[in-house]
């Protein structure tokens, strides 16, 4: 086995990465934590959600059992997107790549909200001129 291979879990699925590095994190802060700090609590539990992409849209889930479509909303940027649910903490996802301003929909089934977001189709570059300093 490798030096690679032993810090990092042999698995493809996105939550078994997930829960990995949770663990790796918090056993991070854990050894850096002060002995005589009271231990580490979380501020709020974590809203699960699942983040995934095809070809031309990003796509995420989230559960959404317990609360009316009226009281949730949801917002975002060209790279981020926030769901803001009452009574709990803000969900912040940071995409992992830019998306279009237009386009997006939001739509709940059996419990699920689950938000599409297109893709930029095309990421445009410009040549800048350098102009001489005389």
């Amino acid at each position: 086995m490798d030096f690679w291979q032993s810090l990092f879990p042999k698995t493809n699925s996105p939550n078994d990465w997930q829960e990995w590095l949770q663990k790796y994190m918090q056993q991070s802060f854990e050894n850096q934590q002060n002995p005589n700090d009271p231990p580490l609590q979380p501020s709020a539990p974590q809203s699960s959600y699942t983040l995934f992409e095809s070809f031309h849209y990003l796509f995420i889930h989230i559960s959404i059992k317990n609360y009316s479509l009226n009281e949730i909303k949801v917002h975002h940027s060209l790279t981020q997107v926030l769901v803001h649910i009452p009574g709990e903490p803000v969900i912040k996802i940071t995409l992992p790549e830019p998306i279009s301003r237009k386009g997006a929909t939001a739509e709940a089934k059996d419990g699920t909200l689950e938000i599409r977001l297109p893709k930029i189709a095309h990421q445009f570059e410009m040549e800048l001129p350098i102009d001489s300093i005389d």
